[in-house]
C-alpha cells in the first residue's frame, strides 16, 4: 500500500500490556503450504492466541456477521464456542474525518433485482476474508474469495462434495486455526472465526476464514467503508434472497391454480349436459360450450339475465321453486332429486330437459349450478314403449274377443253335435242296422271333444296371457293328484304298451296352488310323456321335498327326447317337433302347461335327450309349501 499502516502496539492490547511491541504474525502451526501434492499427517497444533484481536479487527469480523445476521463468537452474549483468535485479521483504522453522507434514497434510480443481485455479488466477491454460510452439508454460499482459496470453478462445483470434505482439523472453540483441503486435495491452514447466522429465515453457519501470507507480511485490510458497504451487500442479498423466493412460491402457486382452474373449464366444456351457473336471484353468470350449443346462444348474450329465459313459460315456475328450496336449505336441497323441465332454444322451439341443481359457493355471495341434460332421446323411446303397451293391450283386448265369440259360436253347435252323435252311437231310439254308421258317430263324437278340448286351450292361454284367468288358491295334495291323474290315463298307457307308473313322497306337504291348473299340469305331462314314448318304454310321475324345502312334482319318460333346438321350437303355441308329427296334437300342450305353472308361482325346467328321454321338473318355491 502506499502509505504505512500502523503497527498494533503491546498497549493496544488488553491482556499484555507488560509485553514489547512487536508486529503480530500468524503462528507457523498455522500455515501449511503442501501445494505439491505430498499428503504428510500434518496436524497443527491448536495454540491460543498470545493477543486478542484489535478494536479495528473486531468492527471489521463483526461487521461481515452482522452483514448476515450474526454474531461474533466472542460477544457479551456468548451462546457460541469460539476458537481461539490466532494471528487475527489485521483491518485498517477508519479515517478520522467521516464519510460524507450518502445521497438521500429517493434521488437514486430504481435498482432492479438483478442488478443489486449483481452488485451485491461483486461486493461480496471482492471482500478479502473467505465466507462460506452452511447449514449441515450444504453449502449456502461462497464468496469468491474462498472459491479461489480453494480452487473452486463456483458454489455448485463446491458443493458437489459437501461442507466435511472442505474441513480437515478445527479446535472445539468458535474460531482459530483451521486446516482446509483445497479441490486437489492440499491442505490449506487458515485462521476462521464461527458464528451463528440466520439465513433465508432458518439457523445457519457462517465461517469466515484469513489466509496468512507465506512471507510472513500482513494481511490485506478492509477499510470500513468497505465494511459497510459488505454490509449492506449482505443484506439487500438475503432480503432479495427471501423476496425472490416467496416471489417464487407465489408465481408456483398462481401457475398451480391457474393450471387447475384451467383443467375444469376444459372439463366443463368437454361435458355434453349443459351446465349454467346463476346467483341467488337467479341470474345467470356463466354457460359451458355443452349449454350455448343446446340453447343457441352466445355465453356473453346471456349473462345478468334470468335464467327463466332458457325455459318455456310453463317451466318457469317449477325452476324458480327450485332454487328457492336450495336457498332455504330445508328437505329440497336435501331430497335434491332433479327435475323434468321443457327448455326453450333461441329460435323458440322446446325441448325436454332434466335439471340438476346444487349451490357451488357460501357466503355473502352465494352461487348455484344448474346441470341439464337432453332426454329428448329418452322421451322419444317412453312415448315408444307406451304405444307399444297400449297395441299390445289393444291387440289381446281384441283376441280375448275373438276367443269369447268362438267359444259362444262353436261351443254352442259342437256341444249339440256331440250330444246327438252320442245318443244315435248309445241308440236310444232303435238300433242302426249298418255298423259303419256307428264308427262313424264314435269318430264324429271323438272330433267333436277334440275341438272343445282346442277351444278350451286357447281361452285358458288367452286368459293367462292377458292375467284374467280365475285362480282358486287353496291347499293341494301333490300325490293325489298325481295318483289321480295316473288312473285316468293308464287305459291310453296300456294302449301303447307303455309302463306308467309313480313314486311318491310320503311326507310331501301341501303347496298353496289353483288344484284345477295343476290337475291339468299333470294330464298334460303325463299325456305327452305316454303319446311320445314308444312301446315298451317307461313313463314315471314323482314328487319330492328339496334341500330347500321346495315341492316338486317331477314326470319322466325314455321316449325319442328332443335337442336344443326342438326343445325352444316345443315351448312355442302352435309349433310342433317335426318328429312328433305322427302324435297328432294343436302344439298347445308345453305353452299352455308352462303358462298355467308360471300363473301357480312356480317354476317348469326340461331337460331332454335327444333318443334317451325327458325330464320336466315343476318345482314351487318354500314360500309356496304349507308346513307339515
Amino acid at each position: 500500500m502506499a502509505a504505512e499502516e500502523p503497527k498494533v502496539q503491546p498497549a493496544d492490547r488488553r491482556d499484555a500490556p507488560e509485553e514489547p511491541a512487536s508486529p503480530v504474525v500468524a503462528p507457523a502451526a498455522n500455515i501449511v503450504p503442501l501445494r505439491n501434492g505430498q499428503h504428510a499427517a500434518i496436524r497443527p497444533v491448536l495454540e491460543p492466541s498470545k493477543a486478542h484481536l484489535s478494536s479495528a479487527e473486531r468492527n471489521a469480523f463483526r461487521e461481515i456477521a452482522k452483514a448476515l445476521g450474526a454474531r461474533l463468537a466472542d460477544d457479551e452474549t456468548n451462546d457460541v464456542p469460539r476458537l481461539p483468535p490466532v494471528a487475527p485479521l489485521r483491518v485498517k483504522e477508519a479515517e478520522a474525518e467521516a464519510p460524507a453522507p450518502a445521497a438521500p434514497l429517493a434521488s437514486e434510480p430504481a435498482i432492479t433485482p438483478a442488478r443489486q443481485r449483481n452488485s451485491h455479488a461483486e461486493v461480496l466477491d471482492r471482500l478479502p476474508v473467505a465466507v462460506l454460510v452452511n447449514r449441515g452439508e450444504d453449502a449456502l454460499y461462497a464468496n469468491r474469495t474462498l472459491l479461489d482459496l480453494l480452487d473452486y470453478a463456483d458454489l455448485a462445483d463446491l458443493k458437489a462434495g459437501g461442507v466435511s470434505r472442505l474441513i480437515k482439523e478445527a479446535s472445539r472453540s468458535g474460531g482459530g486455526a483451521m486446516t482446509l483441503i483445497d479441490r486437489t486435495g492440499h491442505l490449506v491452514g487458515v485462521d476462521a472465526v464461527l458464528s451463528s447466522v440466520n439465513w433465508l429465515d432458518a439457523p445457519a453457519t457462517l465461517m469466515a476464514f484469513r489466509h496468512p501470507d507465506s512471507g510472513g507480511g500482513e494481511a490485506p485490510v478492509m477499510t470500513p467503508e468497505e465494511a459497510e458497504e459488505a454490509e449492506l451487500a449482505a443484506e439487500f442479498a438475503a432480503e432479495e434472497a427471501e423476496s425472490a423466493a416467496r416471489v417464487e412460491a407465489l408465481r408456483l402457486d398462481a401457475e398451480a391454480r391457474d393450471g387447475r382452474i384451467a383443467e375444469l373449464t376444459a372439463m366443463l366444456d368437454t361435458a355434453t349436459d349443459g351446465v349454467v351457473t346463476v346467483d341467488d336471484r337467479g341470474r345467470i353468470l356463466s354457460l359451458n360450450k355443452a349449454a350455448e350449443a343446446l340453447f343457441g346462444y352466445d355465453q356473453r348474450e346471456v349473462t345478468g339475465e334470468l335464467f327463466t329465459l332458457l325455459f318455456s313459460a310453463e317451466s318457469h315456475a317449477p325452476a324458480l321453486d327450485y332454487l328457492e328450496g336450495l336457498k332455504g336449505g330445508g328437505v329440497a336441497s336435501v331430497l335434491n332429486d332433479g327435475r323434468e323441465v321443457v327448455g326453450r332454444v333461441r329460435q323458440g322451439g322446446k325441448i325436454p330437459l332434466f335439471m340438476t341443481m346444487g349451490q357451488i359457493a357460501h357466503g355473502a355471495e352465494p352461487r348455484f349450478c344448474a346441470v341439464l341434460r337432453d332426454i329428448t332421446a329418452w322421451k322419444k323411446t317412453e312415448g315408444e314403449l307406451v304405444d307399444a303397451r297400449k297395441a299390445a293391450e289393444m291387440a289381446s283386448a281384441q283376441k280375448s274377443d275373438v276367443l269369447a265369440k268362438i267359444s259362444h259360436e262353436i261351443r254352442t253347435p259342437l256341444n249339440a253335435i256331440i250330444g246327438f252323435a252320442e245318443v244315435m252311437a248309445e241308440e236310444r231310439f232303435g238300433p242302426i242296422a249298418n255298423e259303419r254308421y256307428k264308427e262313424y258317430l264314435r269318430d264324429i263324437h271323438q272330433s267333436g271333444g277334440y275341438v272343445i278340448s282346442l277351444v278350451n286351450d286357447l281361452l285358458d292361454l288367452a286368459k293367462i296371457e292377458a292375467g284374467k284367468l280365475d285362480l282358486d288358491f287353496v291347499s293341494v295334495n301333490l300325490n293325489e293328484i298325481a295318483l289321480s291323474t295316473v288312473a285316468l290315463l293308464q287305459p291310453e298307457a296300456q294302449r301303447g304298451r307303455v309302463v306308467l307308473r309313480s313314486g311318491l313322497s310320503p311326507k310331501l306337504p301341501p303347496v298353496v296352488a289353483d288344484e284345477r291348473s295343476i290337475r291339468q299340469i299333470a294330464i298334460n305331462l303325463l299325456s305327452n310323456a305316454v303319446k311320445f314314448t314308444d312301446a315298451g318304454g317307461q313313463v314315471i310321475i314323482s314328487t319330492a321335498l328339496g334341500d330347500q324345502g321346495e315341492a316338486i312334482l317331477r314326470v319322466r319318460d325314455t321316449g325319442i327326447g328332443m335337442d336344443d333346438d326342438e326343445l325352444k321350437l316345443a315351448l312355442e303355441p302352435f309349433r310342433q317337433v317335426p318328429t312328433t308329427r305322427r302324435a297328432g296334437g294343436t302344439g298347445l300342450g308345453l305353452p299352455l302347461t308352462k303358462a298355467l305353472v308360471e300363473a301357480n308361482r312356480a317354476a317348469m325346467s326340461i331337460t331332454s335327450v335327444k333318443k334317451e328321454g325327458t325330464l320336466v321338473e315343476i318345482t314351487f318355491p318354500p314360500q309356496r309349501v304349507l308346513a307339515s
